[in-house]
């Protein structure tokens, strides 16, 4: 429990640095196209390229830190009525659910991303190999399944962080966490 719940804390720090990264990348990139192209009218190609890429990226980690803190969009009015004892199974059951979806989109992401035609595959502006866009889903699933773990561990120990996990006045949000 200890071990899964330290590699999901290691886990969210490389998240959220990289989040800073890729923001900020994306920010800048779309800055910069956007000044070089009506101002300039020298348009920059990449930009929009770039800041895709980082959108990708963000998706993908952005999905497996709100995993790790319960930050997802949820109805909860059923999920509140409910005594802890059942509510905390049944949180189980959707956190395993969401594990076991995570390891079938990992298991096909690593598949997907071996295959020979994906080596050759160039992005069309900045001709880099389209596999480190493509890393984005089995890196993110990964992350996903080892935060989901932890709190399927947690809910199953009954510790206070799944029982956060379930109330609906949460007053921090991700982006304080992150700053």
């Amino acid at each position: 429990m200890k071990l899964i719940k330290h590699l999901s804390d290691i886990v969210f720090k490389i998240e959220k640095i990289s989040v800073i990264i890729l923001v900020g990348l994306m920010f800048t990139s779309l800055t910069a196209g956007v000044l070089f192209r009506y101002f300039l009218k020298m348009p920059l190609h990449w930009a929009d390229e770039t800041a895709i890429f980082s959108l990708v990226w963000l998706t993908f980690i952005g999905g497996s830190m709100s995993i790790k803190h319960g930050h997802l969009a949820a109805v909860t009015i059923f999920m509140d009525r409910l005594p802890g004892r059942v509510r905390n199974m049944l949180l189980c059951i959707s956190t395993t659910l969401v594990l076991g979806f995570g390891i079938l989109l990992l298991l096909v992401s690593i598949e997907w991303v071996l295959q020979p035609t994906i080596g050759f595959q160039k992005s069309p502006i900045m001709e880099i190999p389209m596999i480190y866009p493509y890393l984005s889903v089995p890196i993110g699933m990964l992350f996903l399944c080892i935060h989901s773990l932890n709190l399927v561990a947690e809910t199953l120990m009954g510790t206070d962080q799944a029982e956060t996990l379930t109330e609906t006045d949460r007053t921090d949000s991700l982006a304080d966490e992150v700053i």
